[in-house]
């Protein structure tokens, strides 16, 4: 009996030996060498449980899922009763840049390449494809992105945010910045594509692509600046009742409606510009001073003495021919024309009245002989 007793005692510490040797403690381990290990060695995966319901799965092939028993992605993470599928907090103090979360992505063989990419898809009131948040440093970026494309990969996007919710509102990127000297929600260096309307100032954007709104300042809506054609600014902006002004900041600054090509034409009051005209308003025009530059002759030449005056019975016969002045277009003549040239109509009149004080002078020197006689 005693003998089986001992034997009893030595297998059990055979086999206690055993499984200590085998299994890590739950108090922690130690003496672990690089051939230790926890996981499998077959193609079976590596589950862990709480509460007995299956929370993470390593697959084979090395894919992590959490709440995801068969992960599809290299990190599969999926959460219905949570708020925060990923939550990144770093509190980290150091002088060089901290990162909630650093994504690099590089693709070599032709496709595309995507560092972060959101997709926020709900019900609620609010959907957000990216949202991300930097504070109290010299520096702090909500979101940062950054693309680095190669020849097999022409297409780069630094940051890529898609929402698609049936809520009120969706934001495929959503940027907030404030507090510093400078403050960006946005910042791009390089080319930026929308497909969609851009609102600066305002939300409501469903009326046109572009919509700039001003309020409670007294800066300029619109700034244009060229420093490579010298340190000149001119500028668009709206006035207080809705007037829109288009300046040029010197006093000497020229205001140049231009096209490249040399028939160009700028239209004021409708859509229809007249042919062989750069400038057609629809509408009245009024003015100060208005001042015709002209290439013909101004009739002064009416006084020289070599002037062939028509007499006034030869007038008087034209007139009753053609119901007008001779050289000044008839009403049908305007009508077929569509208008009058300002500049030609001046000097025509002008040549008219010349002509008329001539009649006047040849008149009062008639007079003047008829009572010198009559004395």
């Amino acid at each position: 009996m005693k003998n089986k007793l001992q034997l009893m005692i030595m297998i059990s510490l055979i086999i206690t030996s055993h499984y200590a040797n085998a299994q890590w403690g739950l108090s922690g381990n130690a003496g672990t060498t690089s051939s230790n290990f926890l996981g499998t060695t077959d193609s079976q995966s590596l589950r862990f449980k709480t509460n007995s319901t299956q929370r993470m799965t390593l697959d084979p092939s090395g894919r992590l899922g959490l709440g995801v028993n068969t992960p599809v992605y290299r990190f599969d993470v999926k959460s219905s009763s949570h708020a925060r599928t990923v939550n990144a907090n770093n509190s980290y103090t150091s002088i060089s840049p901290t990162y909630g979360i650093y994504s690099t992505t590089l693709n070599s063989g032709g496709g595309g390449a995507c560092g972060v990419y959101g997709n926020g898809a709900g019900t609620g009131s609010t959907n957000y494809g990216l949202f991300g948040s930097g504070a109290l440093g010299a520096t702090n970026y909500g979101v940062y992105g950054t693309a680095t494309t190669t020849s097999t990969a022409p297409i780069g996007y630094g940051v890529s945010g898609i929402s698609n919710g049936t809520g009120t509102t969706n934001y495929g990127i959503y940027g907030s910045a404030s507090g510093g000297t400078t403050n960006w929600a946005g910042y791009f260096l390089q080319n930026t594509y929308t497909g969609g309307a851009v609102g600066i100032g305002t939300t409501t954007i469903a009326d046109s692509k572009f919509s700039v709104q001003q309020t409670g300042t007294t800066i300029a809506t619109t700034k244009f600046l060229n420093t490579s054609k010298g340190p000149n600014i001119s500028w668009i902006h709206f006035g207080a009742s809705g007037d829109w002004y288009l300046r040029s900041a010197a006093n000497t600054g020229t205001i140049v409606l231009q096209d490249q090509n040399a028939s160009a034409k700028v239209c004021i009051g409708g859509t229809q510009a007249a042919t062989g005209y750069k400038l057609s308003v629809t509408g009245k025009i009024i003015c100060e001073e208005l001042k015709v530059l002209l290439t013909a002759n101004w009739p002064d030449y009416v006084f020289e003495n070599e002037y062939q005056l028509m007499s006034l019975n030869q007038l008087e016969n034209y007139i009753s021919d053609n119901k007008h002045l001779p050289g000044v277009p008839s009403a049908t003549e305007m009508e077929e024309k569509g208008g009058m040239e300002v500049g030609e109509m001046q000097t025509l009149l002008v040549k008219k009245l010349e002509e008329a004080n001539l009649y006047i002078l040849q008149l009062n020197s008639r007079l003047e002989e008829l009572e010198a006689k009559l004395k």
